[in-house]
């Protein structure tokens, strides 16, 4: 699980909504899989309308500024995103997302949610992880803020009851399919980090562990 603050900058996330504003929606059930077409009510910016580039464009240029998206998981590649709104009475129930997307496909190793409401503009919305036994995990978000978590968690989006929740959904795959490998990987990248900035500290036998670790267990 991880939080990505201000993944936006204000002027990214006004553009986004302003294009939003405009867009053309189409029924969410449309790129829902299997049982979640059952359970799915939002819709979602047409990937035939005009703004959809301008879109992705923004929110490329984000996810290649953020160090954090890089260096805690390691993406290969992922999917087109999904710019999707949720008025009162919709939502998404339980579910898993699918396993692969896109042409030429990827593997979907981690769900990753881009909220561009502020979280007082609406109730309800609240993104839940459904954790082993009983445990759920709810997660709403400053507008600008990411949160990324394993695709194999199911989750589900809890009913709006107020105002209107607006997301955006993509799906990383990942160098490294083993989520601890990419968690111990992201730790020492930041033992190196941290020992760059001690006075007289020898970062290099940690680059070397790190490198040989990436070296092994790299995958695409």
């Amino acid at each position: 699980m991880l939080t990505l603050p201000d993944l936006l900058l204000p002027a990214e996330l006004a553009e986004i909504n302003a294009l939003m504003d405009v867009a053309e929606y189409d029924d969410g059930r449309t790129t829902a899989r299997g049982m979640a077409v059952e359970v799915k009510a939002n819709r979602q910016v047409s990937r035939r309308g005009p703004r959809i580039g301008s879109l992705d464009a923004i929110l490329e240029t984000a996810l290649r500024r953020s160090g954090l998206f890089r260096e805690a998981l390691s993406p290969s590649g992922y999917s087109q995103p999904i710019y999707s709104k949720y008025g009162v009475g919709d939502g998404y129930g339980p579910h898993v997302d699918a396993v692969m997307s896109g042409m030429p496909p990827i593997r979907q190793d981690i769900s990753m949610t881009i909220f561009l409401s502020p979280p007082e503009s609406y109730a309800g919305g609240e993104l839940c992880l459904h954790h082993s036994g009983a445990e759920r995990q709810s997660t709403k978000l400053a507008a600008g803020w990411a949160y990324a978590y394993p695709t194999t968690v199911i989750h589900e989006v809890l009913p709006v009851t107020a105002g209107e929740r607006r997301v955006a959904v993509l799906w990383v795959q990942s160098f490294f399919r083993d989520s601890d490998i990419r968690e111990m990987v992201a730790d020492l990248r930041r033992c190196v980090e941290a020992a760059k900035r001690v006075p007289g500290a020898d970062p290099l036998p940690i680059s070397k562990v790190l490198g040989n670790l990436e070296r092994k267990f790299i995958a695409t």
